[in-house]
């Protein structure tokens, strides 16, 4: 068996592993008078496999685990993402109520695919442009109302009709 020059962690444990296990098998201090070889190869293979399948959960559960935390940190870059740019909104008045309102709408799950355009002026908000549902229509109206400062929302934004095929 021909050995890469630098196999992997997982490759160098599966290897290991396999090693240890026949070795087990070939010197094992049990009675071995009714042991054929062929059962102690087969017994150590049985270990190797069992190992091997431990391992794989291990791999398995450390990738979700992963997956998990990775989600988690996207969320709070978005959240400190948001944070910032509500600051940023305060500071610049109608300037920063657009750039806040477009960004919570971009945020949004509901709201990501959107198409909206985006215009103040002294803390009044108008919305246009398109939107899959009525439910999305609402939702645009509600994020703009939810921005500091805004005193007025003049939504605008319009359902677009599905393409039938």
């Amino acid at each position: 068996m021909k050995i890469p020059k630098n196999p992997s962690p997982q490759v160098m444990q599966a290897l290991a592993a396999a090693i240890i296990a026949l070795s087990l098998a070939a010197c094992s201090k049990e009675d071995e008078a009714g042991r054929t070889p062929g059962k102690q190869l087969d017994d150590g293979i049985a270990k190797v496999e069992r190992q091997s399948d431990a391992l794989r959960a291990n791999m398995e559960r450390g990738a979700a685990d992963a997956a998990l935390a990775a989600s988690a940190a996207v969320r709070d870059v978005k959240q400190a993402s948001l944070d910032i740019r509500e600051q940023v909104g305060t500071d610049l008045g109608d300037a920063g109520i657009v750039t806040l309102v477009k960004a919570r709408l971009a945020a949004d799950s509901v709201m990501s695919a959107a198409s909206i355009n985006v215009d103040a002026s002294q803390g009044r908000v108008v919305l246009r442009g398109t939107v899959a549902d009525f439910v999305a229509v609402g939702r645009a109206r509600e994020i703009a109302l939810g921005v500091k400062g805004v005193i007025s929302v003049d939504n605008q934004v319009t359902v677009k009709p599905k393409a039938r095929p």
